[in-house]
C-alpha cells in the first residue's frame, strides 16, 4: 500500500474495537454472500490441489435478471458474463446456509480465506488517495464488535491494501471478460481466471 494513502472513516467513526470470536456466525449466516475475486480463487485451486472443473463444487454462482438491481453487498462488486447471464461468485453453501468450509465453527481455509472473509466485518472503498472504511450491513450479527483492542489505523491500512487491490485486478478481469466474451461457460471463466498473469 503506498505511503500517501490517506485512511477516512466512511461512515461509522472512529475507534472500532473488534476481536475474531471465531465463533463461526458469519459463516453461517444464509443471507451473507462471500464473494470471490480471481485472487481468491487462485489461491483456493493453488491450496486445496483442484482444478478448475474440481473447483465448481465449492463455488456458487449468482444471476441477476437483467432488470434486477444488485443487492447492497454486490454493489461495487463486478459481475461476469456466462451462458446463463451475468453472475457473481461466491462460495458455496450447504443447505442449512453454512459454508461449506465451515468446520465445528471453524474455518477450514483459514490460510487461504477470501479477502471478504479476511476483511469482514469491516469494508474498504478508495477515492483518490482516501481510503473509506466502514462496517458491513451485517456487522449487526459480529459478537467481535467492541471487543478487545481497538483497531489502529495501521491495522485498517495493512487490511484494506490487499482486498482494495485484489478488487480493482478483478474490475479489470471482469471488464476485459465481458468485453471479449463469446459464449463461453462458468468453466472456461474459471479456467481463464486460473491461467490470468494477474491473479499468481
Amino acid at each position: 500500500m503506498p505511503s500517501d494513502y490517506r485512511l477516512r472513516p466512511r461512515d461509522d467513526g472512529a475507534g472500532i474495537r473488534f476481536q475474531c470470536m471465531k465463533c463461526g456466525t458469519c459463516c453461517s449466516e444464509r443471507s451473507l454472500i462471500v464473494t470471490l475475486t480471481g485472487h481468491d480463487i487462485v489461491r483456493l485451486s493453488k491450496g486445496l490441489g483442484l482444478t478448475a472443473r474440481q473447483l465448481l463444487r465449492a463455488l456458487d454462482f449468482y444471476l441477476l435478471s437483467d432488470d434486477e438491481s444488485p443487492p447492497e453487498g454486490l454493489r461495487r462488486f463486478p459481475a461476469v458474463r456466462t451462458d446463463r447471464g451475468m453472475v457473481y461468485i461466491a462460495l458455496k453453501k450447504s443447505n442449512d446456509g453454512r459454508c461449506v468450509f465451515l468446520d465445528n465453527d471453524l474455518c477450514m481455509i483459514h490460510p487461504i480465506r477470501p479477502g471478504a472473509c479476511a476483511a469482514f466485518p469491516f469494508v474498504f472503498t478508495r477515492d483518490g488517495t482516501n481510503i473509506r472504511w466502514g462496517l458491513s450491513a451485517m456487522r449487526d450479527i459480529c459478537p467481535g464488535i467492541g471487543e478487545g483492542n481497538e483497531v489502529s489505523e495501521a491495522e485498517l491500512l495493512q487490511l484494506a491494501g490487499p482486498v482494495l487491490e485484489e478488487l480493482d485486478e478483478y474490475h479489470k478481469f471482469a471488464e476485459a471478460w465481458n468485453r471479449q466474451w463469446s459464449g463461453e461457460g462458468v468453466i472456461d471463466l474459471i479456467a481463464a481466471m486460473l491461467q490470468d498473469s494477474r491473479f499468481r
